[in-house]
């Protein structure tokens, strides 16, 4: 019942608002008004879209991390209800993001819903305009989330989609008002940082909520994960909620002077609003939820869901309202595709004092780098040995990230080649060796309880329960985990798909993280000292002769080939200093090259290393393999 009041709350605000957004926006621009449908159908349509996907989003949340599953890996019935739910959301947001596609069609074009329907003429339309495009993106995955929650029944695959669920909230954020105007780099990461915290905050409410309802005796372990989880996400709506705010619309008292900003204020009110609720939900409600009184949790929680799928309608009404215009000012090219301005040609002191904050890698070390000193913490507390060399190496590897993404080098290597190249010799072969010999999974092996709550599966055993998984063990195998480096190295630049990926903030930052990930699978490969794990000497001699040979190959293509890569994005950019792009790619090439030398001292111990020596002789960074290849329990371990 909560949730229908709260649908129905969040639609009339946002039919409240919709007036005062100026009706159909096309109509400045010169073209006709696109009707009623167009005007209040597609808000109306956004909201139960964005509430669709929050919850499908909470329910998975759930089902993966907020209750155990069963010992054997399958959901527990708390799980599978959840994923139930999930199949419902599913299709709701499936199909309210097709009717976004057309009602967005129809908006861009000026003309009534029923006359862009057709088949044809959404064919033709819908690749034209990015949004249209996000929201048939959006509509796919939702399906596929849909068919997964219709078959699934492990908790591996309810993860693998959970993430695809998250991942079909990005496409739109990607795409909307964030990703135009000046500093659109910084606006649609915060977006997407925003969407994404909202969704797994709201849907796992509601998700709780409904565990609750249940009477079920999971609830005692859902509320404290699930709150620490909304804790974290309430500050990266704020935060991010506040940043894309001031690079829209900065100014304070012409911010105020608009409806605009009164939606903002709005929505900031909401926010501490449900700050405060959250704040009597840890004094109040979860004590006595934990006694079995489940009444002031419910109730306080179903105020809750009203004032946050009220919030909704306000962010659908405030995206629809033109933000408050400052002067007109001169924007270069530069400014138009990167986000921000590129005066002057890069020298030493720029490329490592030089600042663009890239929010989302900042969220991302700063999430690893305190999650890590966290377990140093608990390790050093019981009186445990923690090596300061593998904390120097974590931390090394942090500052490598935010350097290649965050400071001078990111802010130039998104614009010039060579120091792309460089960026990405940071992000695939040192930040990630830096990162790998840190040991963070000996770190959680130690970290992490040896006991779960009410008998649940421990932290500690639920990390080596995935770490045995056929598919994570298959992954860290030397052979796929060389032959996907190569692989994605090799398509990169051999299929234009590079180019491609440098036209977008979302292509460029897709990008940086695939690197990333690839480069640590590598580091986890070229670093594993376990005998079991590691192949024959000729296998390892031929997987380096691949692996140099395929780098040192595409550093040469580099330096010899006659057209530049990403021609028509580097010429767009026109930097004054970048006259010859071909002379530029030359320098990239050896860049290349010379970067390729981090991989020979991993390399030759990887070679030096001796399979039939006993395992306890193993290197002292090689736990990783010795985790993953631990005697394996008939499940996730309840103790250590």
């Amino acid at each position: 019942m909560v949730l229908w009041i709260g649908a129905a709350l969040a639609i009339v605000v946002v039919v409240a608002v919709t007036p005062g957004s100026g009706t159909f926006p096309g109509v400045g621009l010169g073209l006709p008004d696109a009707g009623v449908a167009a005007i209040y159908g597609l808000p109306v349509v956004r909201v139960v879209a964005e509430i669709a996907g929050a919850l499908t989003v909470g329910a998975l949340l759930l089902a993966t991390a907020i209750v155990p599953p069963q010992l054997s890996g399958y959901l527990d019935v708390s799980g599978y209800r959840s994923v139930r739910a999930a199949t419902a959301s599913a299709a709701i947001w499936a199909v309210a993001a097709l009717l976004m596609m057309a009602l967005t069609a129809a908006e861009s074009l000026g003309r009534p819903l029923q006359d862009v329907l057709d088949p044809a003429t959404l064919m033709a339309v819908v690749p034209l305009l990015p949004t249209a495009m996000g929201w048939l993106l959006t509509a796919a995955l939702a399906v596929v989330v849909l068919i997964g929650c219709c078959t699934t029944l492990s908790w591996g695959w309810t993860s693998v989609l959970l993430g695809v669920a998250v991942l079909a909230l990005l496409p739109v954020a990607a795409t909307g008002h964030s990703a135009v105007g000046g500093s659109h780099d910084i606006a649609t990461d915060s977006l997407m940082l925003h969407v994404v915290a909202a969704a797994l905050w709201v849907g796992g409410l509601v998700a709780v909520l409904a565990l609750a309802v249940s009477s079920d005796g999971r609830v005692a372990i859902a509320l404290p994960r699930y709150s620490m989880v909304a804790g974290w996400c309430w500050a990266l709506v704020a935060v991010s909620g506040v940043v894309n705010l001031i690079v829209r619309a900065p100014g304070a008292e012409q911010l105020l002077a608009s409806r605009y900003g009164w939606l903002a204020v709005g929505k900031v009110a909401a926010l501490l609003l449900l700050g405060g609720l959250g704040y009597a939900h840890r004094r109040r409600s979860l004590p006595l939820a934990a006694r079995g009184d489940r009444t002031a949790l419910l109730r306080l929680g179903g105020v809750e869901v009203l004032v946050m799928f009220a919030t909704f309608g306000l962010a659908v009404g405030l995206g629809r309202t033109p933000p408050p215009r400052s002067a007109p000012a001169s924007r270069s090219p530069t400014a138009e595709l990167l986000g921000y301005e590129l005066t002057k040609a890069p020298d030493a002191i720029r490329l490592l004092l030089g600042s663009r904050l890239d929010l989302v890698f900042t969220v991302l070390v700063t999430i690893l780098f305190v999650t890590y000193l966290a377990g140093v913490r608990r390790v050093l507390h019981r009186a445990d040995l923690w090596s300061p060399l593998r904390i120097a190496a974590w931390s090394s590897g942090c500052i490598i990230i935010l350097l290649a993404t965050s400071w001078g080098v990111g802010r130039y290597g998104a614009a010039m080649l060579s120091i792309g190249v460089a960026s990405q010799v940071l992000l695939s072969l040192v930040a990630p060796f830096l990162l790998v010999l840190g040991a963070p999974l000996e770190l959680a092996r130690r970290a992490l309880p040896a006991r779960g709550v009410g008998g649940a599966p421990s932290p500690r055993g639920s990390v080596l329960w995935v770490l045995r998984r056929p598919l994570v063990r298959r992954l860290a195998e030397p052979v796929t985990g060389i032959g996907l480096f190569v692989g994605s190295q090799v398509l990169l630049y051999s299929s234009g798909l590079f180019a491609v990926l440098l036209q977008s903030q979302t292509g460029r930052l897709a990008l940086d993280l695939f690197r990333l990930i690839t480069g640590w699978m590598l580091a986890g490969v070229l670093l594993t000292r376990l005998p079991q794990r590691l192949p024959s000497r000729g296998t390892r001699l031929g997987l380096t002769a691949l692996l140099l040979g395929a780098q040192t190959g595409i550093g040469a293509a580099l330096l010899v080939r006659s057209t530049p890569v990403g021609e028509d994005f580097y010429r767009r950019l026109a930097l004054p200093w970048v006259p010859d792009l071909l002379a530029e790619q030359r320098l990239a090439a050896i860049i290349w090259l010379l970067g390729q030398l981090a991989l020979i001292v991993p390399l030759i111990s990887w070679l030096r290393a001796d399979p039939t020596l006993p395992s306890t002789r193993r290197s002292d960074v090689s736990n990783a393999g010795a985790i993953m290849d631990a005697p394996s329990t008939a499940g996730m371990d309840t103790s250590s």
